[in-house]
């Protein structure tokens, strides 16, 4: 048997599929990276029903208690099921998005901070830009909690994303009776969302060795025509991908031909109980943490 036999028998060990190798990672779309960070992730073969319910279940436990502690709590599980999950390895460009939204939030949260109710007592006033800021205790502790809210959303929507593919994704839809419209948009979007990114990204390369960002004015029009641009080719490409896909007799759905677990009762059971739980405790601890008084020494407030 010669060397390339022996290297295409060892390739077709475990199922016929090729993984992609970690050390080509730099090569490939983004688009291939994150299937490749599902399919090797260590919560691949949880049930991506029971995954969907968990996270849901979270994300609202999160949202409809007063307390701070409870968003803390969710984004640390989130945290840990991304260690556990992939071991924080994301694409950069998921990495940079990620860092832009929180930045965002960050932004947000200060706005919001800023807001305060005038007929309160003001911890800081002034004039910021072109607006006047008056922050009040409420604001303040209020900014730190749709802050916390919001990070721990990201990293428990990361921690399954990170953890299951889409097409196992869109069996999860199935399964909770979505209407196959929105399954089959969810998968499409998915697909295609990164050849309009990368288009983009081309677009606004090509504009920099043109000097495009020099001046606010160019730079306004480089922006607007990668817009147009990538608008443009989302146009040609769905038109191509129809004919492409009716040429594969496709239906409205992309078969999976490896079946994920189906979802058991403890999964219910662990989401419900932890939802319960952690309202509970969010009752009780809604004034533990007061964000004013931690910050307070440390402002001169």
């Amino acid at each position: 048997m010669t060397l390339a036999a022996d290297k295409e028998k060892e390739s077709d060990v475990g199922g016929g599929g090729k993984t992609p190798s970690r050390s080509g990672a730099s090569s490939v779309t983004d688009q291939v990276q994150m299937d490749e960070l599902a399919y090797s992730s260590r919560m691949l073969s949880w049930p991506p029903l029971g995954k969907l319910m968990l996270t849901l279940f979270l994300l609202f436990v999160g949202l409809f208690t007063d307390s701070i502690i409870v968003p803390m709590i969710t984004f640390c599980i989130g945290i840990c099921l991304m260690v556990y999950s992939t071991n924080m390895r994301l694409p950069l460009l998921i990495a940079i998005a990620i860092l832009e939204a929180v930045a965002i939030m960050v932004l947000g949260s200060g706005m919001i901070s800023i807001m305060g109710d005038h007929h309160d007592p003001a911890i800081f006033q002034g004039h910021i830009l072109w607006f006047d800021a008056y922050m009040t205790v409420e604001s303040f502790n209020k900014a730190w909690l749709i802050f916390f809210r919001a990070i721990a959303g990201v990293t428990l929507m990361l921690s399954f994303a990170s953890s299951t593919p889409i097409p196992h994704l869109a069996l999860a839809c199935r399964r909770l009776h979505v209407p196959r419209e929105i399954t089959e948009l969810i998968v499409l979007v998915y697909r295609y969302a990164f050849l309009l990114l990368e288009r983009m990204l081309v677009m606004i390369s090509a504009a920099k060795c043109r000097l495009g960002y020099n001046g606010p004015l160019k730079t306004m029009k480089s922006y607007a025509g990668a817009m147009v641009g990538t608008f443009i080719f989302s146009m040609e490409i769905a038109e191509k991908s129809e004919a492409t896909l009716a040429c594969r007799n496709y239906r409205g759905f992309f078969p999976i031909y490896r079946m994920p677990a189906k979802v058991a009762w403890p999964w219910p059971v662990i989401s419900v109980v932890s939802v319960v739980a952690l309202y509970v405790f969010g009752m009780y601890t809604a004034d533990v943490i007061d964000m004013y008084k931690l910050f307070a020494p440390l402002l001169g407030w």
